[in-house]
Order: structure tokens, then C-alpha cells, then sequence
């Protein structure tokens, strides 16, 4: 396996001490786009978020330390999950945030569970962006909000990494999935053009 190959699968996948490595170059290459998903988000105390490819959780550090809101993350990678319940432990013995090991596609959640999702860098690797969608759907309340946080495909070019594993979404197909949902969507460039933030409101 080649190296850019070996970084795409850490960033789809992280496993091992690759995985430790890639998420903590990953967290600081990506701040800016943490902040500006944190911002839209509007976190406060009442609200139940869901990050959907939590990694080490270190956006859900971030939201347990503004807000007093209940938090839980999900990622398909077992091993980042003990690092993310390592930095958040507080928090978990608290009970203000949980984790749990699951693919998008189908999370053990409740119908209308959550007011707030997000997911940052991480619909590049979804098998299937309508399926993923309607799954979304289901456990955010009505009147929830979702945001789905990425960089250009633009951007996505100039990265070597990226030629392997990564999906290709235009603006257009992430608007017409959820609007075929029924969701209310709106898109707002970030870091001044080079990523962006799809939101998406549950009208009903």
C-alpha cells in the first residue's frame, strides 16, 4: 500500500498508532472549519448534538466546554473511540456525553432523538449519500438542524491523499439530497471559499 493510499484509509478509518497520527494532524489542519461548525451550530444548554464521525472528540470537547447541552459521537473506528472517551472522560462520568461505535447508515438511536447533528470531513467516505441522509433524518427532532462540513472539491484536488477512497459531492447533489427530504438547506462558504457548510433544517 502506498503512503497516500495508507493516509486516505487512517482518515476514512483510524486504527493504531497511524490513526493517533493522522487525527492529531487532522484536528489541527482542520480548526478553522471546527470553528465555523461550532459557530452555526449555536450549541446551547438544552440541546442534544449528535457528531457524526467523532474521531478523538475533540469537536465534542470543544461543545461540552461552551455549553451545557448532552453530547454524543459515533465513528466506525473502535480505537479512536477509547481516545476520544480518554479526553472526554469527565464528561462521560458526568453523564453530558456518550459514545458509541456505528456506521451512519444505521445508529442505534430512537426516532427523533437528537436537535443538532454535524459532520465534519466525513461524507467523503459515506456509501450512500441519499441512504445516509434519510438515516440523519430520522433522529434529528423536527425543526433540528444538520450540518455537514467539507472542503471543496477544488481543494480536495490540490491534496494528494484524496485520489483514493474519497467521493466526489457537488453542491448540488448535497442540496438536492436533502431537499428531497424535505430538509429547508442553505450553504455558506468557508475559509474563504475553500470548504464549505451545508445546513440542512428538518421542516416537518
Amino acid at each position: 500500500m502506498g503512503i497516500n493510499s495508507y493516509i486516505s484509509k487512517q482518515f476514512s478509518n483510524p486504527s493504531g498508532l497511524g490513526g493517533k497520527i493522522v487525527t492529531s494532524i487532522m484536528n489541527r489542519q482542520n480548526r478553522p472549519l471546527y470553528d465555523e461548525t461550532v459557530r452555526l451550530l449555536s450549541p446551547h444548554g438544552n440541546d442534544s448534538i449528535l457528531d457524526i464521525g467523532c474521531g478523538n472528540g475533540y469537536v465534542l470537547n470543544m461543545l461540552a466546554h461552551q455549553c451545557g447541552g448532552v453530547f454524543t459521537g459515533i465513528d466506525i473506528s473502535e480505537s479512536i473511540l477509547q481516545a476520544a472517551s480518554q479526553r472526554n472522560h469527565t464528561s462521560i462520568e458526568s453523564g453530558k456525553m456518550s459514545f458509541s461505535c456505528c456506521d451512519v447508515s444505521a445508529m442505534p438511536f430512537s426516532d427523533c432523538y437528537f436537535s443538532k447533528a454535524y459532520t465534519i470531513n466525513t461524507v467523503y467516505f459515506w456509501d450512500n449519500l441519499d441512504s445516509e441522509m434519510k438515516e440523519i433524518r430520522r433522529v434529528l427532532k423536527p425543526g433540528g438542524l444538520f450540518i455537514n462540513t467539507l472542503y471543496t472539491n477544488e481543494t480536495l484536488s490540490r491534496l494528494s491523499h484524496t485520489q483514493f477512497g474519497y467521493k466526489r459531492y457537488t453542491k448540488e447533489q448535497l442540496r438536492n439530497a436533502g431537499a428531497d427530504l424535505g430538509f429547508t438547506v442553505s450553504i455558506i462558504p468557508v475559509l474563504n471559499g475553500a470548504a464549505y457548510c451545508v445546513l440542512y433544517t428538518r421542516t416537518n
